[in-house]
This record gives C-alpha cells, sequence and structure tokens, in this order.
C-alpha cells in the first residue's frame, strides 16, 4: 500500500508537467495557426489585389487593341482616299498636260505664222512704217504666258516631291503599325505566362495549408514558405511596374500615330488647295487665250485688209500711169498721124499686151485673195476646234 501511495505521489507532478507542456505547446501551436493565418489572408487579399491590377491591364490591353484597329482601319480609308486623289489628280494633270501642250503648239503655229507675214510686211514697208505696238504687247503676253507654264511645271514638280513623300509616310506608318501589333501579342503572351504564374501560386497555397499542420509543420519551413510567397509578390510587383510602363509607352506611340494622322489630313487639305489654285490659273490662262485669240483675229484681218489694197494700189498705179501717158503719146501723134501710123500700131499692140497682163494680174489678185479667204476659214475651223477642246476642259475641270 505504502509502494501504490509513493507511486501515485510520484507520477501526480510529471503528469501534471506533462499537461503544462502540452498546454503550452497547444498555445504556442495556436498563436503560430493565428499567425500564420493572418499572414495568408494578407498574402490572399495582396494576390486578389495582383489579379485585379492584372485584369485592369489585360482590360486596358484590349482597349489599345481596339484603338489599334480603328486606327489601322483609319489608315486603310486615308490609304484607299490618297490613293484614289492621286490617281485622279495624276489624270487630270495628264489630261492638262495633253490640253496644255496642244494649245501651246496651236499658239505657236499662230505665232509663227503671224512672224513670217510680219517679216513679208517688213520687207514691203521697211521704208515707210514701223513694227505695231500691238505685236510688241502679244509679244510680251507670249512671254508672260511662257513664265506662268514655267512656274507650272515647277509645282508640279512639287506636288510629285510631295505625293512621294506622303508615300513614304504611309509606309512607316504601316511599317510602325505591324511593329505595335507584335509588341502586343508579346505582351498578350507575357499577361499568360503571368497568370499561369500566379495559378500555380495560389494552387500552391492550399497545399501549403494544407500541409502546416502543427504536428508536420516547423518554423523553417515556414519561413522558407513565406521567403517563397514574398519573392512571388516582389516578382508580381515588378511585372506590374513593367506593364505600367509598357502602357505608357503604348499611349505615347498612340499620341504620335495620331499626330501623324492630323498631319496626313493637313497635308492632303494643302494639296487639294494647291489644286484649286491651279484650277483658277488654268481659268485665268483659258480667258487670256481667248483674248489673244480675239486680238490676235483682228490684227490678221487688219492685216489682210491693208495687204490686198496696198497691193491692189501698187499693182494699178503703174497701169493707170502708163495709159495716161499712152494717151499723151496717142493725141501727140494724131496730130502727125500719116507719119505716126507704124508708131501707132505698135503702141496699140502694147497696149494690148499691157491689157493682157493688166487682166492676168488682176486674175492672180482674186486667185491670191480667194486663197487667202481659204487660209482665214481654215483658221477659223482650227479656232473653233480649240474653242471647242478648251469648252469640253473647262467641263472636264467641272
Amino acid at each position: 500500500m505504502e509502494n501504490q501511495a509513493h507511486n501515485t505521489v510520484g507520477a501526480s507532478p510529471c503528469e501534471a508537467e506533462l499537461q503544462e507542456l502540452m498546454e503550452q505547446i497547444d498555445i504556442m501551436v495556436s498563436n503560430k495557426k493565428l499567425d500564420w493565418e493572418r499572414k495568408m489572408r494578407a498574402l490572399e487579399t495582396r494576390l486578389d489585389l495582383r489579379d485585379q491590377e492584372l485584369a485592369n491591364a489585360q482590360t486596358c490591353l484590349d482597349q489599345k487593341g481596339q484603338e489599334v484597329g480603328l486606327l489601322r482601319q483609319k489608315l486603310d480609308s486615308l490609304e484607299k482616299c490618297n490613293l484614289a486623289m492621286t490617281q485622279n489628280y495624276e489624270g487630270q494633270l495628264q489630261s492638262l498636260k495633253a490640253q496644255f501642250s496642244q494649245l501651246t503648239n496651236s499658239f505657236e503655229k499662230l505665232r509663227l505664222h503671224q512672224m513670217k507675214q510680219n517679216k513679208i510686211h517688213r520687207k514691203e514697208l521697211s521704208h515707210k512704217e514701223e513694227i505695231p505696238f500691238e505685236l510688241s504687247n502679244l509679244n510680251q503676253k507670249l512671254e508672260e504666258f511662257r513664265a506662268k507654264s514655267s512656274e507650272w511645271d515647277k509645282q508640279e514638280i512639287l506636288y510629285q516631291t510631295h505625293l512621294v513623300s506622303l508615300d513614304a509616310q504611309q509606309k512607316l506608318l504601316s511599317e510602325k503599325y505591324n511593329q505595335f501589333q507584335k509588341q502586343t501579342q508579346n505582351y498578350q503572351t507575357q499577361l499568360n505566362g503571368k497568370n499561369q504564374c500566379i495559378g500555380d501560386s495560389s494552387s500552391e497555397i492550399p497545399g501549403l495549408v494544407c500541409q502546416s499542420d502543427p504536428g508536420c509543420e516547423t518554423s523553417e519551413r515556414d519561413e522558407f514558405i513565406i521567403e517563397k510567397l514574398k519573392s512571388a509578390v516582389s516578382e508580381i510587383a515588378l511585372s506590374r511596374n513593367k506593364l505600367q510602363d509598357e502602357n505608357q509607352k503604348l499611349l505615347q506611340e498612340l499620341k504620335m500615330y495620331q499626330r501623324q494622322c492630323q498631319a496626313m489630313e493637313a497635308g492632303l487639305s494643302e494639296v487639294k488647295n494647291e489644286l484649286q489654285l491651279r484650277d483658277d490659273l488654268l481659268r485665268v490662262i483659258e480667258m487670256e487665250r481667248l483674248q489673244l485669240h480675239k486680238e490676235l483675229l483682228k490684227m490678221g484681218e487688219c492685216q489682210s485688209a491693208q495687204e490686198n489694197k496696198r497691193r491692189l494700189e501698187s499693182s494699178y498705179s503703174p497701169s493707170i500711169e502708163e495709159t495716161q501717158r499712152k494717151k499723151k503719146e496717142l493725141f501727140s501723134v494724131i496730130q502727125d498721124q500719116p507719119n505716126q501710123e507704124k508708131k501707132i500700131n505698135k503702141l496699140r499692140n502694147q497696149l494690148y499686151q499691157e491689157e493682157e497682163y493688166h487682166n492676168s494680174e488682176q486674175e492672180r489678185m482674186r486667185n491670191e485673195i480667194s486663197n487667202l479667204t481659204e487660209e482665214l476659214h481654215q483658221k477659223e475651223i482650227t479656232i473653233a476646234a480649240v474653242m471647242k477642246k478648251a469648252a469640253l476642259l473647262e467641263r472636264q475641270l467641272k
């Protein structure tokens, strides 16, 4: 009995110490568990925030992709409009060049014909008259017309260089757009990789929680897991910063594309204004050409009438003087008729020959007048054709 009592007395303090140790262990485990649960909640909240940030970044990228698609559509429409406008303008320029060359050729022909007539007129009337003032005005207008044509050629060259620069800008924009698409694809792949990493980390968390039983887990394992989670959180923060930087770069590139589009629109408006100015200049040139044509017609009619009058006067004046002289000689010879019959016959023969010559000269003058009228008729026909072409040109321009 005494031995049993002694054993019970010896066992009771050990059990009390064991119970105290077990209670302390339970308290430590519960404290660790609470601390672990707090840390896990904080990490879960951080992960939720990171998921939200990634979702926001994904939505931003989707919006940027939509904006890129809209910009691509705008670029395609601008390219189509530019191609159509350039083709139209090139066709109009080619037609205007052809018509302008035809007009210049016809004007040069008229000018050469006028110069030939002026040379003939100068040779005939070098000692009587000088060069008319109207011809000098016409030559001045012709020089002005040539100067304007040279200016138009320069403007055409500038327009072609501007079109080449616009094509180069379009090519650069298309290349930048392709680069932008490649960057967006790379960003999308990076986001998918980050999402997979986050999914892997989220799948690891419940395993870690399951493994965190108080009887199996040690403090070193807890610290390793915490360090691992901290490194994952830091990687997520770095990726978020990278995404923010890339988003800023994308925004800057989009602003640059918008500025380039605005510059292209301004260039197109300038080209339209230049074409409007060219149309106005062509109208002014057409009016000046019509005035020059009218003045040339008036000058040609006046010169032809003056030349015909002078030729007739020059052809009739010697014959009239000779007939008067012959009459005087006949009157003088009649007084001495018996002695001068032979002379009278000779004079009659001479008069007959002169009359025939005079008649032949009259016929020749009539033929020349008819030829001149035919030439004037042909000139009127050519002028009417030129007027028709000018009317067609005005219709095409309208």
